[in-house]
């Protein structure tokens, strides 16, 4: 076979991933945390950017050093302008309530979530709305920890150095919850210490203050608290004993265990959901999560108006002392070192620029998508997908996903993740038009809590009950929207009878 060279024409298309293009999609994904921190590494590494008001870091810059420490780095490789760094994202998780047991002879499976229901159920602040939200000095914490709290009771407690030792080993086991999440075997094997002197130094910590703190499991830290209060006495105490059937609401099996009435058994449970489950959460977390909105949006002269939040987009621009010396006598190598950083200054400044001009286009897209969410409220939200807001706009949908990830707007009903008002479709059995999933979510929280307490309604019924509203929804679709709003079966709703 003979082998020879030719040449061929051939047409086609293709993506080229350009450093303006990747600097440009990194902008737009990346919150407004995320985005400062990045500005600020590059205000530090690039001598030509600076801020509008001419500082950097709020110091002014320097001269020449400032331009020999930059090239260093440039030339050491350190300068990773166009590297793509992974958004990082902090998943809060809660912490699944412990196994609860009271004794050796005791073993269930209840959580304070089963027992508490929806008494103690947290809710994110970004759906309440403004009206509705907790005062801001109810949200901030102090400085003092949990653990700062019971190492200042420890250190006025009249003890010798070894149960002090233990005392401080015993606290360094102890949750934000306030729970002792080591078992003290495991505790005595790295201390050498023995169990026996382990539990005299657990009871000790028992008695600080919150009340309950040092538990193992939920009934420990719910009899303590009875305990403190001079209230560990039956029926209290055989409540504890039995908290996976109150979690089960099994208040039949409760009152011929109890040997009480109803109205008696409802006092009795009344006291124990009166208990703090997580006495450890009274005091702050070492870590504060902050929720920033890019934009705003405001009714002026009955039209609802968006603003960009000027505190997220910083405004910079190339420092004119630097780059006046590209044209002045220096060395080539300096000359190249600031011709590339002038260049990635202008694709920074100008991929900024096209951001925040994105987010408010998409924030402007979805006020005018959802105008009745705004004025009447969260069961008026419409059903919205990425599509229709880049058509509307313009541009691509993976554009428009990138923009509302981490983004958040706020308006007169709270603050809200920008995907918050993306839901899918469901269908109207009237013939109109259809309806948000988030909406029926929210009309399945209405008559969840608007049904009798000692017979909630059942999927089944709920289904029932919002066909009748013209909404074309299976119970199954309702147990899973039911699900994800945490609200637990019926038969874990159902209550006891209320007072005549």
């Amino acid at each position: 076979m003979a082998l020879g060279l030719e040449l061929k024409l051939r047409m086609g298309m293709q993506l080229v991933m350009t450093p303006q293009l990747q600097m440009a999609i990194k902008l737009l994904q990346m919150s407004s945390l995320d985005l400062a921190d990045y500005l600020q590494e590059e205000l530090e590494k690039n001598p030509l950017l600076e801020r509008e008001d001419g500082s950097v870091d709020g110091v002014e810059p320097t001269e020449a050093q400032k331009i020999d420490e930059s090239r260093e780095n440039y030339a050491a490789g350190n300068d990773d302008s166009f590297l793509v760094r992974p958004e990082s994202a902090d998943v809060a998780k809660e912490r699944e309530g412990p196994e609860t047991s009271l004794g050796d002879d005791l073993q269930v499976d209840a959580s304070w979530d089963d027992v508490y229901g929806d008494s103690y159920s947290a809710v994110p602040f970004e759906n309440v709305p403004s009206s509705e939200a907790p005062p801001l000095e109810n949200t901030l914490t102090g400085s003092q920890s949990l653990k700062d709290h019971l190492v200042w009771q420890l250190g006025v407690s009249a003890l010798h150095e070894k149960e002090r030792s233990l005392g401080l080993t015993l606290i360094d086991a102890i949750d934000e919850n306030g729970y002792l999440t080591t078992e003290l075997s495991a505790i005595a094997e790295m201390t050498g210490a023995s169990e026996e002197d382990l539990e005299d130094a657990l009871i000790l910590v028992h008695s600080f203050e919150p009340a309950g703190v040092g538990a193992r499991n939920l009934a420990e830290c719910l009899y303590l608290q009875l305990k403190n209060e001079g209230m560990a006495i039956p029926p209290y105490t055989v409540l504890l004993e039995h908290l996976e059937d109150l979690a089960r609401r099994d208040f039949r099996k409760l009152k011929r265990l109890l040997k009480l009435d109803e109205e008696e058994l409802g006092d009795a449970v009344a006291v124990i959901q009166s208990l703090n489950p997580k006495p450890g959460l009274a005091f702050g977390s070492d870590q504060a999560n902050y929720v920033v909105p890019d934009v705003f949006v405001k009714k002026l002269d009955g039209e609802w108006v968006v603003e960009i939040n000027p505190d997220t987009q910083p405004r910079l621009r190339i420092n004119r002392a630097y780059e006046s010396a590209l044209g002045g006598n220096i060395s080539s190598q300096d000359k190249r070192f600031l011709a590339d950083n002038a260049r990635s200054a202008q694709w920074l400044i100008k991929s900024l620029e096209q951001r925040s001009s994105t987010i408010f286009r998409v924030a402007e897209s979805i006020v005018r998508f959802q105008k009745d969410f705004l004025d009447h409220g969260q069961e008026y939200l419409k059903p919205l997908i990425l599509k229709d807001v880049a058509d509307d706009i313009g541009v691509h949908e993976s554009t428009t996903s990138r923009v509302t990830s981490n983004k958040y707007m706020h308006t007169p009903r709270g603050i809200f993740e920008l995907k918050f008002f993306f839901s899918s479709s469901l269908g109207s059995q009237t013939g109109g038009e259809n309806h948000s999933s988030e909406a029926v979510k929210y009309k399945i929280r209405r008559l969840v809590d608007s049904e009798p307490a000692n017979r909630p309604f059942s999927d089944e019924k709920l289904a029932k009950l919002l066909q009748e509203q013209g909404i074309d929804v299976a119970r199954r679709t309702v147990a899973k929207y039911r699900d994800a709003l945490n609200i637990p079966s019926s038969s874990r709703r159902k209550q006891l009878a209320p007072k005549e």
